[in-house]
């Protein structure tokens, strides 16, 4: 199947918003302390991460936990909104720029890593993907 960008349903909504509120209930329990989806939420995210009671194996919460990303990701960044990836392996959610084939996947953005053993630094991942973004942007290809 090919991919299909689409517009999110009440049903993906609905799964974005109950994944994100799992994230910070999570970081609640953890930390005591709550997520805004401002990019306050980033440190909040190190921070859980790196008390290692988080599991490699735990792949809900990370990709909850990916997904309250993506929410700071959006509200820093006014040009992108969420969108619906359909494929072969299912529906995604996804940070899409305006009307454009230009997508970042935020849902398995710290799962995969994580899962890989790399180290993972949330701040800079998230400035690596605002700079390598922005450069696609200026070079049009958000455009097209």
């Amino acid at each position: 199947m090919q991919q299909q960008i689409e517009a999110p349903t009440e049903e993906d909504i609905d799964h974005i918003a109950q994944a994100i509120l799992h994230a910070q209930r999570v970081t609640t329990e953890v930390l005591g302390q709550e997520m805004d989806g401002t990019r306050a939420d980033l440190a909040l995210i190190q921070r859980l991460l790196d008390t290692g009671t988080i599991e490699r194996e735990s792949t809900y919460t990370l990709h909850s936990l990916g997904l309250a990303f993506g929410r700071a990701f959006v509200n820093e960044n006014k040009a992108f909104d969420w969108w619906i990836v359909q494929d072969g392996s299912g529906r995604d959610p996804v940070l899409r720029y305006r009307d454009s084939c230009l997508l970042a996947f935020p849902k398995t953005m710290l799962s995969k890593r994580i899962k890989e053993g790399a180290s993972l630094d949330v701040v800079s991942l998230f400035d690596q993907l605002s700079e390598r973004l922005g450069r696609l942007i200026a070079e049009g290809y958000g455009t097209r």
